[in-house]
C-alpha cells in the first residue's frame, strides 16, 4: 500500500507537471502570435458627399429588395465595402477589425481580431493582428464572413488558434440587424467576382416588370 500510494502520488504529480507545461507552451504561443493591443487597420476617404450616394445606393436596393421590387445586383468596390464596414449605420460588427481587398474571385483581408471573441477565457485582452484570407457567402438569408487562414508576423497561425477562428462568423453582427436581416432574406447569392463583391437578389426579383 505503501508503495502504491508513492506510485499513485508520482504520477499525479508527473500529470501535473505536463498540464502546466501544456499551460505554459500556450500561453508562450499566445504571446508569440496574439498583441495586447489591436492593430490600426488601413482607412477609406470618402468625401460626405461620396458616402452620401453609397449609403443612397445600398438603401434603394434594400428597399427595393425588401418590398419585393424588381432590382439589379448591387456590386461595390473594396473601398466602398470598407466604408460601410466603417460606418455605424451598417451593422455589421466588423468595424476597426477588418479592412478587405478584392483580388480577383479572392478577399484579401488585415484583421485585428479581438481574440476575447472566441468565448477561450485566457485571450481576454489579446488580440490577432495580421493577413487573412476571407470567405464571403449567403447561407440560408444569413451572411456568413468566415476566415480560411491567417498570417501573423509572416508566420501562419498554428492550427490550435484556427480550429477556433474558423468557426466564428464575423458578419453576425449584420444577421442580428432588423433591417439588414430582412434585405438578406431576400437575396439570392453574394460573390466576389473580377474584383468585385456582387449582391444579387433572389431570382424572382430579376425577372422583369410585366409591362401592360
Amino acid at each position: 500500500m505503501f508503495y502504491g500510494c508513492i506510485v499513485g502520488i508520482v504520477l499525479m504529480l508527473m500529470l501535473l507537471a505536463g498540464v502546466l507545461y501544456g499551460l505554459h507552451q500556450f500561453k508562450k504561443m499566445m504571446n508569440q502570435f496574439t498583441d495586447s493591443k489591436p492593430m490600426a487597420l488601413p482607412t477609406v476617404s470618402l468625401s460626405a458627399s461620396q458616402m452620401d450616394a453609397l449609403r443612397q445606393r445600398v438603401n434603394t436596393f434594400s428597399n427595393a429588395v425588401s418590398t419585393g421590387k424588381t432590382a439589379s445586383p448591387l456590386v461595390l468596390n473594396s473601398d466602398e465595402v470598407n466604408a460601410l464596414i466603417a460606418d455605424s449605420q451598417g451593422g455589421t460588427n466588423l468595424s476597426g477589425k477588418v479592412y478587405v481587398l478584392f483580388q480577383d474571385d479572392k478577399v484579401k483581408a488585415q484583421v485585428s481580431l479581438p481574440m476575447g471573441d472566441t468565448g477561450i477565457r485566457l485571450f481576454k485582452g489579446r488580440y490577432l493582428n495580421g493577413d487573412a484570407t476571407l470567405s464571403v457567402s449567403l447561407r440560408q438569408t444569413n451572411l456568413a464572413v468566415f476566415i480560411n487562414d491567417v498570417n501573423v508576423k509572416g508566420k501562419p497561425l498554428p492550427a490550435v488558434y484556427m480550429q477556433t477562428i474558423r468557426q466564428i462568423n464575423w458578419a453576425e453582427g449584420a444577421n442580428t440587424n432588423g433591417n439588414t436581416a430582412n434585405a438578406l432574406s431576400k437575396i439570392q447569392a453574394i460573390d466576389v467576382k473580377d474584383g468585385k463583391l456582387i449582391v444579387t437578389p433572389s431570382e424572382a426579383l430579376e425577372k422583369p416588370e410585366k409591362t401592360q
